[in-house]
């Protein structure tokens, strides 16, 4: 039988919603630890402040908006924003069992007697309601505030490694960068490791890095991400290449303006954004969030912390073996 889209949601309807209704029935917190994640995605991806300061939204810290703010993603179908929130559960579920669940559970890593999914597959699943029930009781976890957070500035150049809690953080209010340059900060959550394991869990945050980069990140398929648009957000910034010496930057420099004051002035005259950046140059700055198990960040690491690999990702994959010396010693 040919494989459809609608064999794809009947599969949803018979096998993984009664798989996922079943783990509600036992614990309806089940991403208390996690949920703040899929805030942090949705957020990023509209907002130019800075990534942390998105903690300090209304509709983060009072629970009515936030739960509001996650049921609007639901409904207008914004659902893989959810992949963010990890949740790992055991099972004693036969092979056959598993064998049914694993072509509808995307993203879904298994392990002999755990299986590692996410916020994604209940929102998929679930009606409204039951889904609506589950993140009301996620709602009021605090254990992320105690997470793990480390902070790597400089990163084009050589690294230095700060570590904090999320909570610390998140109370501070972190000033906006002014003028043209971007720069570049790194943080890696370590997210839940003990409710995580075996698999672990990082979020990385990028931010004052180039799009440049990041169509090189997002190759990284294993991984769930998401970016600051600029269909939404202002262009405003810009990365400079370190091996830029003063002529180079002046150069740069003279081209960036133009760009920017064209992409002005289109938007000014109604022009959407969306399109008004096309004037502008490649290297306008970003930020993302990218999440993942242990695993698919070592392969990142593998791959990219390589001489031959671009400098700006190189840099991410070099801070990443760091974090990895400091919580694998």
């Amino acid at each position: 039988m040919k494989f459809s889209l609608k064999n794809y949601h009947q599969g949803f309807e018979t096998t993984v919603r009664p798989f996922l209704e079943g783990l509600l029935e036992k614990n309806q917190a089940l991403f208390a630890d996690t949920l703040f994640l899929s805030f942090l995605g949705a957020r990023i991806c509209y907002a130019s402040t800075r990534p942390l300061n998105l903690f300090a939204e209304k509709r983060f810290k009072e629970p009515e908006e936030l739960l509001a703010f996650l049921m609007r993603l639901k409904s207008s179908g914004h659902t893989s924003i959810f992949a963010h929130s990890p949740l790992v559960v055991q099972t004693d579920l036969s092979p056959q069992e598993k064998a049914r669940l694993m072509p509808f559970l995307f993203k879904a890593w298994w392990a002999e007697d755990r299986v590692c999914l996410n916020l994604r597959h209940f929102a998929e699943a679930l009606e409204d309601e039951t889904f609506k029930v589950l993140l009301k009781a996620s709602l009021e976890g605090e254990a992320w505030k105690e997470f793990r957070v480390f902070v790597v500035s400089s990163a084009f150049e050589e690294p230095r490694l700060e570590e904090y809690s999320l909570g610390h953080l998140v109370e501070i209010s972190w000033q906006e960068y002014q003028g043209v340059w971007a720069r570049p900060e790194i943080y890696v959550i370590q997210v839940s490791p003990a409710q995580t394991a075996p698999f672990g869990w990082l979020a990385v945050i990028v931010e004052g890095f180039s799009r440049l980069f990041s169509h090189q990140f997002v190759r990284h398929t294993w991984l769930n991400f998401n970016q600051r648009s600029h269909r939404y957000t202002e262009v405003d910034q810009f990365v400079c290449p370190p091996s830029f010496d003063a002529e180079a930057r002046d150069v740069y420099e003279e081209q960036l303006r133009a760009g920017l004051s064209a992409y002005q002035r289109l938007v000014a005259r109604g022009i959407r954004k969306e399109d008004a950046r096309f004037v502008t140059p490649q290297g306008a700055a970003t930020t993302l969030l990218a999440t993942g198990p242990y695993f698919v960040w070592e392969d990142f690491v593998t791959k990219r912390n390589h001489l031959k690999a671009q400098w700006e990702i190189r840099s991410l994959a070099r801070a990443l073996a760091l974090v990895f010396e400091r919580i694998n010693p």
